[in-house]
C-alpha cells in the first residue's frame, strides 16, 4: 500500500506528456544536459553537410546547365560531369579531363583566364588535369568562354582586379592580364597602365612569396614602329611614349623590366612571351581589329574598311599556336624573351581581300585616314622558339580563319547585327553586361 502512494505521488497528473500542449510545455522548460546539447548540434551539423553533399552539387549542375547547355547532352553518370566540361552554346564540344596523381597535378593561375587567348589557355590546362584558378575583372573577358568548366571541381573562378593583392597558394601563374586590343586598351589609358605595372607586380609578389614560376604575356607591340624587319628578340623598339598606344606599349615594356628585376635580384623564376597577332573562336566581335572587323563586316555585306592605304603588313597567328607555344614556354628552361607568331605575312589589303574572298562577301572595301603610330609592318624572328621551345604555328592562315569565319557567324545569329568597333577608343561592352557576367 506504502509503495502504490508513493508511486503516485511520484508519477503526477501535471508531469505526464498527454497533450501537444504539455509536450512542448514540457520541451520549453527542460534544461538540456551540456552533452545532450552537444550531441544534438553534431547531429544538426552531420545532416546539414549531408545535404549540401548531396543536394548542392546536382543544384548546381542544374543551374549552370539550364541556360547553357544544349538538351540532347545527357552524360552516362554524375561522375562525367567531374571529368569533363559541359558543352555550351560557346563551346559545344566536350573536353575531357585528365586525372593526374597529386605529385603531378599543379596548381595554376591564369589571370585574365576569361579573356579569348586565356580561356584557350585554360582549356588546355584543365584537359591535362592541373587545379586551375582563373582571375578576371570581365572587363574584356565574358564568362561565357569559361562557362564549361564552372562545374567542375579542379576549376576556380575569382572575379579580381589584378591591381589589387591577391593571396593564393600556386605553383604557376600565366599572367595575361591587360586589354589587348587598341580601342580597348586606350578607353582608359591610366587604368591599362595600372593593369600592367601594378598588376604585374602584384603577380611578382605572388610568385615570389609562395615560390611560383610566372609567365608574363608581353606583346610585339614593345618593337613599336619597327625600323627593324623582321623583328628579332634582339631588337629594342621604336616607341613614341606619348602617343595613344603607349599606354599599352610602355606599358608591357614596363613589365618586362619588372620580371628581369625580380629575377635578378629575388630570384624569382620568370618566363616572357612577346605575342603577335593572333585570331581564333571566342575573340570579342567588337574589339576593333583586323581579323574581327573584317569578318564581322565581310559577313554582313558592309564596307571592310582599312585606316591607311592598306600596304601595312600584319603576320597572323591561330589561337591554339598560341597556347601551345606559351605552354612550353612555362615548362622549359628558357627565360629570356621569346617571340611567338606566325612569320606569314599579308598586307592589310590583301587581307581584306582574302577574307571577302573566303566569305562570299558582297562586300566594298574603304579606305580611312591611318591611325597615329599605327605599325608600317610586323613580322615575326621566331628561330628562338624554334631552338629552345621546338615550337613553331601548325596551323595555316587559311584553316585557321574557316574556324574563325564559322565562329563569327555563330555571333552574328545570336546576334542579329553588329557594329564594328571604330578606330578610336572604345568600352569593350555596357556596364549592365559586365555585371550580368559577374
Amino acid at each position: 500500500m506504502r509503495m502504490t502512494q508513493q508511486l503516485k505521488h511520484r508519477v503526477r497528473p501535471n508531469n505526464i506528456v498527454g497533450t501537444n500542449r504539455d509536450f512542448f510545455d514540457n520541451i520549453r522548460n527542460t534544461k538540456p544536459s551540456r552533452g545532450r546539447s552537444y550531441l544534438l548540434s553534431v547531429v544538426i551539423l552531420c545532416v546539414g553537410i549531408t545535404i549540401g553533399y548531396v543536394c548542392l552539387p546536382s543544384l548546381l549542375l542544374s543551374t549552370l546547365t539550364s541556360k547553357e547547355t544544349p538538351s540532347n547532352y545527357h552524360p552516362d553518370t554524375q561522375d562525367n560531369y567531374r571529368s569533363e566540361s559541359i558543352p555550351t552554346v560557346t563551346t559545344p564540344i566536350v573536353m575531357k579531363t585528365h586525372r593526374l596523381v597529386d605529385g603531378k597535378r599543379l596548381k595554376i593561375m591564369v589571370t585574365g583566364g576569361a579573356g579569348f587567348v586565356g580561356s584557350h589557355l585554360v582549356d588546355k590546362l584543365m584537359m591535362e588535369g592541373h587545379e586551375v584558378t582563373v582571375l578576371d575583372n570581365f572587363f574584356t573577358g565574358q564568362r561565357k568562354n569559361i562557362e564549361h568548366w564552372l562545374h567542375h571541381p579542379n576549376f576556380s573562378l575569382v572575379v579580381h582586379d589584378v591591381t589589387e593583392s591577391i593571396m593564393r597558394e600556386v605553383d604557376q601563374i600565366y599572367h595575361l592580364a591587360c586589354p589587348a586590343s587598341p580601342p580597348h586598351y586606350q578607353y582608359n589609358p591610366v587604368k591599362t597602365i595600372k593593369t600592367s605595372t601594378m598588376g604585374t607586380i602584384n603577380m611578382l609578389g605572388l610568385a615570389k612569396r609562395v615560390k611560383a614560376r610566372m609567365l608574363l604575356t608581353s606583346t610585339s607591340e614593345i618593337y613599336g614602329d619597327p625600323k627593324v624587319h623582321p623583328q628579332p628578340e634582339t631588337y629594342w623598339g621604336n616607341v613614341n611614349t606619348i602617343g595613344p598606344r603607349s599606354c599599352y606599349d610602355e606599358g608591357k615594356r614596363v613589365a618586362e623590366t619588372m620580371m628581369y628585376s625580380y629575377r635578378d635580384q629575388s630570384q624569382v623564376d620568370i618566363r616572357v612571351a612577346r605575342i603577335f597577332n593572333t585570331f581564333g573562336p571566342r575573340m570579342h566581335p567588337n574589339d576593333g581589329r583586323v581579323v574581327s572587323n573584317f569578318i564581322i563586316q565581310a559577313l554582313q555585306d558592309k564596307p571592310i574598311t582599312i585606316y591607311g592605304d592598306g600596304s601595312q603588313t600584319r603576320s597572323f597567328q591561330y589561337v591554339s599556336d598560341l597556347v601551345d607555344g606559351l605552354h612550353a614556354l612555362m615548362n622549359g628552361g628558357y627565360d629570356m624573351p621569346v617571340n611567338l607568331g606566325n612569320p606569314d605575312e599579308y598586307s592589310v589589303k590583301e587581307f581584306a581581300t582574302y577574307i571577302k574572298d573566303m566569305t562570299n562577301s558582297k562586300s566594298t572595301i574603304v579606305y580611312l585616314p591611318k591611325n597615329q603610330d599605327d605599325p608600317t609592318q610586323r613580322k615575326p624572328v621566331i628561330q628562338v622558339a624554334k631552338d629552345q621551345l621546338g615550337w613553331e604555328p601548325k596551323v595555316k592562315v587559311e584553316d585557321g580563319l574557316k574556324k574563325a569565319i564559322i565562329y563569327f557567324q555563330g555571333v552574328l545569329d545570336e546576334a542579329g547585327e553588329i557594329i564594328p568597333t571604330g578606330p578610336g577608343a572604345a568600352k569593350p561592352k555596357p556596364k549592365e553586361e559586365i555585371i550580368s557576367s559577374i
